[in-house]
């Protein structure tokens, strides 16, 4: 006799089968942008026996915020009476199983009005016409370089305020946005969240919940896919499943289908960037007056760091009074042949030192492998044979500015000389946990100068918990995996005073390790003293 398993119970992780009564939940998003929301209506045709109930910010606990994000400002959970754009969140139908719920999510229907409401603001020409701008902080705001009109009088060659548009990118990552809240005794919540950001994630459910943040806790074993997209967004759907939970007090999941991931969860920013760019005959750039709209959407959410973002990156060319996009920039005059590499630091700011900026030796190692002068050449004798046909090649790299944060480890040797280790990185597929476990292993091995000691094997790496390891920080920019490397490769120099002719199994039985304060404790000291008759042999 066959077996049939359903995709749906494939999607559940080991801790959805400990809740046998877990509940699950589905969006109800807007379709409409800045619109008066005059009822939900739900036409359940699954059975009512499967349907739960509807959640809104009506059911946020008394003490709690309609909050669901907060990094530059506060962002609701679910819209109130007004929605502000489309694919906003405004309830939560709650079923016994996914596939209800979001059955029943999909046939709702939503009563609108538009009386009075002000009109969308759909592009970031609107904006600039209506004055809508989010302020960037001063501390992330690009500052200018040099005179532009200086630069512009020493150019040979100009190009005045051409315009480049970029468009918008859906986040595409494996597993869609995804969590489990579980209510815990003495009004305490757990929830297991798919995200790159757990500390965030933990302050946002507790001011919802209006509950302490030891009352919280957040626990990441790892994620399926990020690319940024489990940042912020996560958060809207960890704090949901918990709101829900604290007030059913029953576990709730929720696993996003593709398209209300798509849908809610936006993407990354469309931009429209007009300039001014003059350079010399033999391509080098001598200034640049660049203004670039960036759509941001309703909320602030991470947006003030772009700026800084792409500043940051062009720091790394020469390109006389003030920055630009260099990679659109560069290209925009097709039949010129652009020779795009960098000339120098510019700005005051810079990662590194000197010696470590090795941006010119990479992209002289690729002129020599791509064979760039030579085919070079071949364009120029092309270009002058070809009156109307015109090539053209540009080598151009891709530049981002790495950021070192501090990040929190615990690593734990037990008695049988095995180890455990947690970090505040998260395994994104980016092998974090791999380059961890292999680091620590190697740190505590180099206690044996002979290399004859292979720790890898008694190395285990354990899921991030808000509780356990707190202040992790986010994952995200490339540094995480190296920085959570770093915090685990303390312990050796703290072993090492007690190192002699030893196995690793000797040498912990020897020694206890205060993994908190770093402290030794000598476990057993012999002495005889003589004191006479004691006043108190229990003393």
């Amino acid at each position: 006799m066959g077996i049939i398993i359903r995709l749906e119970s494939l999607l559940r992780s080991e801790l959805s089968y400990k809740h046998l009564d877990c509940l699950y939940g589905a969006f109800i998003y807007s379709t409409k942008p800045s619109a008066h929301v005059k009822g939900i209506h739900l036409n359940s045709t699954i059975g009512s026996q499967k349907f739960i109930t509807l959640i809104s910010f009506k059911d946020i606990p008394k003490g709690g915020e309609n909050i669901g994000a907060n990094i530059f400002s506060s962002e609701p959970l679910f819209a109130e009476d007004n929605t502000e754009y489309a694919g906003q969140p405004l309830g939560l139908v709650i079923a016994e199983s996914q596939r209800v719920a979001n059955m029943d999510a999909n046939l709702a229907v939503i009563d609108y009005s538009t009386e009075k409401m002000e009109p969308p603001i759909f592009t970031v020409e609107d904006a600039v016409r209506r004055s809508s701008y989010f302020q960037t902080p001063s501390f992330l705001s690009p500052k200018p370089v040099g005179h532009f009109s200086k630069g512009m009088e020493e150019a040979d060659h100009k190009i005045l305020s051409a315009e480049i548009t970029l468009g918008s990118q859906y986040y595409f990552y494996m597993e869609t946005q995804t969590a489990l809240a579980v209510p815990d005794e003495d009004n305490c919540m757990v929830v297991y969240s798919s995200n790159q950001n757990p500390e965030i994630i933990h302050s946002v459910i507790a001011h919802c919940l209006g509950i302490p943040g030891n009352n919280v806790r957040v626990i990441t074993r790892r994620v399926g896919g990020g690319f940024g997209g489990k940042a912020i967004k996560a958060v809207v759907v960890a704090t949901a499943c918990a709101l829900v939970a604290h007030k059913l007090r029953r576990p709730v999941r929720m696993y996003l289908d593709r398209k209300m991931d798509m849908i809610m969860l936006g993407g990354r920013h469309p931009m429209k960037v007009i300039y001014s760019v003059g350079f010399k005959s033999d391509g080098k750039n001598t200034a640049l007056n660049v203004y670039i709209l960036i759509n941001a959407g309703i909320n602030e959410d991470v947006s003030p760091l772009l700026p800084k973002a792409i500043i940051g990156a062009l720091q790394k060319y020469n390109w006389g009074d003030t920055f630009f996009r260099c990679e659109d920039m560069q290209n925009e005059p097709y039949q010129q042949i652009s020779d795009a590499s960098p000339r120098g630091c510019t700005g005051k700011e810079s990662s590194g030192e000197p010696h470590e900026y090795t941006l010119p030796a990479i992209l002289e190692k690729l002129a020599n492998t791509s064979s760039f002068n030579h085919r070079s050449e071949m364009i120029k004798l092309f270009n002058m044979r070809n009156k109307w046909r015109k090539r053209g090649i540009s080598s151009v790299p891709i530049v981002f500015e790495v950021s070192l944060r501090p990040t929190p480890g615990r690593v734990g040797i037990l008695n049988d000389g095995s180890v455990v280790v947690e970090v505040g990185g998260i395994e994104i597929g980016q092998g974090l946990w791999t380059k961890v476990k292999q680091m620590t292993a190697f740190g505590l091995g180099k206690l044996w100068s002979d290399g004859s000691i292979d720790l890898i094997e008694r190395v285990r790496m354990v899921q991030s918990d808000t509780l356990s390891l707190i202040q992790g920080g986010y994952t995200a920019g490339s540094t995480m995996s190296k920085a959570s490397c770093e915090a685990t490769c303390t312990l050796k120099e703290r072993l090492q005073e007690q190192m002699g002719e030893v196995s690793w199994d000797a040498l912990i039985l020897q020694v206890e390790v205060d993994l908190l304060t770093g402290a030794i404790k000598i476990m057993r000291t012999d002495l005889i003293y003589d004191c006479g008759k004691s006043l108190n042999p229990a003393v």
